[in-house]
């Protein structure tokens, strides 16, 4: 309790020396064990270290570089052996802790700080044995003008159990990412960039990524990357920001999420981006996912901000439970909305929206597919590409039971304010298939229905 009074001391006394004109270097290191090695340098001042080592073989090497009116703070505590820190801060406004119990774990953190006003924050938690935590992070402007924002990276991993790995690289301002790793040989992956002005909680949509991950098992993987960035070639307009939640339980489990919420330039003038929102939940063994949203609008659409908000939102959402179930989601240009749900074995899931040519307007993609059973596959393609996306397509599918297939496509083109498309299949029983087309031009509207019940049955619908 002393020690971490003491430690605790040494970090907070800092700030209000600093106030006061100082330039110093504090450190501190306490080791009790045998072959425990601890290497701190201090530059340019306004950097504080405390170290607390016990057990054996365990090292830290702490470089620290000041001088600007920020501080660089870090604190590492390890227990146990064999167990590394390696610590490099740069231009104040970091912070960076870590706690180790175990052996052979191993944390590496980089942090640049490049705004006055902003900073970098990490924070590594290890009990077990051979975890890994990387964490780099540089703090910037999201643009030249901009160099008085107060935005933040933050990245936090906990690791519990043995041969788990966590890499966090993030890059600008307004980035989050959490990681929660339990088991054996899992790994997180995420990558984060935002050079958008825009604040995280501005309104209708905010400007700031956020990722968390949960993984519990052996052998999961998540990687999920996620980027944002105003257009600031010729006219200018707001990138939008990213989130994303994955949950795993099981083993061999992956899921890729890539997120892009970056405004488009143009030669007349410039679109949106697109906010993005994903979640993903897989439990079981050998399950995949992939989700992948991004895009530009043509502007903030809509009587509220509750309507311009859904206009610039992709949301996705895809539960898994069983094994070797796939799912592959395609989400463009923001109103895309999209649900899956898959139960059993051997099931396959693609859902394909986009809008375009000049952006969402108030059209939107709705599609929601649920599987239950053993070789299921449904694949959903909505598309609506016209100049004035006022039009919806909307599709919804249910299979319950065995060999079922359902491939429905819907499109709208050729329209002066866009037609509707809508879609509901529903199966159960086994050997059924059901195929439907439907494509609609000039305020017309399409509608299909289909259900079948017991077995080897076959529908096909093309409406034009």
């Amino acid at each position: 309790m002393r020690t971490l009074t003491a430690l605790a001391l040494v970090l907070a006394s800092a700030p209000a020396a600093y106030a006061a004109g100082n330039l110093d270097n504090e450190s501190f290191i306490q080791q009790a064990g045998s072959y425990n090695s601890a290497t701190v340098s201090q530059k340019k001042g306004n950097n504080n270290q405390a170290t607390v080592q016990s057990g054996k073989y365990n090292s830290v090497l702490s470089t620290q570089a000041g001088g600007k009116p920020g501080t660089n703070n870090s604190a590492n505590v390890q227990t146990g052996s064999d167990n590394t820190a390696l610590i490099s801060q740069k231009d104040g406004n970091n912070n960076q802790g870590a706690f180790q119990v175990g052996h052979a774990n191993s944390v590496a953190t980089t942090q640049v700080g490049r705004l006055a006003n902003g900073g970098n924050n990490s924070g590594n938690l290890q009990v077990g044995d051979y975890n890994s935590a990387v964490t780099t992070q540089t703090n910037s402007a999201p643009n030249p003008q901009a160099t008085d924002v107060a935005y933040t990276n933050n990245a936090f991993s906990s690791q519990f159990g043995s041969g788990n790995s966590a890499y966090a690289t993030q890059k600008g301002g307004q980035n989050n990412e959490a990681a929660v790793q339990g088991g054996v040989g899992n790994m997180s992956v995420v990558t984060q960039s935002n050079s958008a002005i825009r604040p995280g909680s501005a309104p209708v949509v905010g400007g700031g990524n956020t990722s968390f991950t949960a993984q519990f098992g052996d052998n999961n993987m998540v990687t999920a990357t996620q980027k944002t960035a105003d257009a600031t070639s010729g006219n200018f307009a707001n990138g939008y920001g990213n989130t994303s939640a994955a949950l795993q339980y099981g083993a061999g489990n992956a899921a890729t999420i890539n997120q892009k919420g970056s405004a488009k330039a143009g030669d007349a003038s410039a679109n949106p981006g697109v906010f993005n929102t994903s979640a993903t939940v897989q439990a079981g063994d050998a399950n995949t996912l992939s989700v992948k949203q991004g895009g530009s609008t043509a502007g903030n659409f809509g009587a509220t901000i509750a309507d311009q908000a859904a206009n610039d939102t992709n949301a996705s959402f895809a539960a898994q439970y069983g094994v070797q179930n796939n799912a592959d989601i395609t989400q463009k240009n923001g109103a895309n909305t999209q649900a899956t749900f898959q139960a059993g074995r051997d099931n396959q899931a693609t859902i394909t929206q986009k809008t375009q040519a000049l952006g969402t307007g108030n059209g939107s993609n709705n599609a929601l597919t649920s599987q239950v059973g053993a070789q299921n596959q449904a694949t959903v393609k909505q598309s609506m590409a016209v100049p004035l996306s006022l039009g919806t397509n909307n599709s919804l599918i249910s299979q319950i039971g065995g060999s079922n297939v359902v491939n429905a496509v819907q499109t709208t083109g050729q329209q002066a304010v866009a037609g509707n498309n809508t879609q509901i299949a529903l199966q159960v029983g086994t050997g059924n298939m059901a195929t439907i087309s439907q494509a609609t031009g000039a305020n017309v509207a399409n509608t299909s229905f289909t259900a079948q019940y017991g077995s080897h049955n076959t529908a096909t619908v093309s409406q034009k």
